[in-house]
């Protein structure tokens, strides 16, 4: 079975992952982000183009995902206070 190789969005470490695990969630060992392990045609894309808590799209740099508030840098949700 063929490795998946992709980035952490946190952290820019390198993984590699067995393809049968595509989709599933895992812990950067690096920096303890969960992320999903990307199926294989996806892998090559480039790193913060999906937010690894809810997969929502996010612009190259982006370290604030606008649908979930994952905070990519903190490595969580972060809450605002709307009053």
């Amino acid at each position: 079975m063929a490795d998946i190789e992709f980035t952490c969005p946190n952290c820019d470490q390198v993984l590699e992952a067995d393809e049968d695990m595509a989709g599933d969630t895992i812990e950067c060992p690096a920096c303890n982000v969960e992320i999903s392990v990307p199926h294989p045609d996806d892998a090559g894309e480039e790193a913060g183009a999906e937010c690894p808590n809810c997969g929502a799209p996010m612009e190259d740099g982006a370290v604030l995902c606008v649908e979930c508030g994952f905070h990519t840098r903190l490595g969580r949700q972060i809450e605002t206070d709307t009053e």
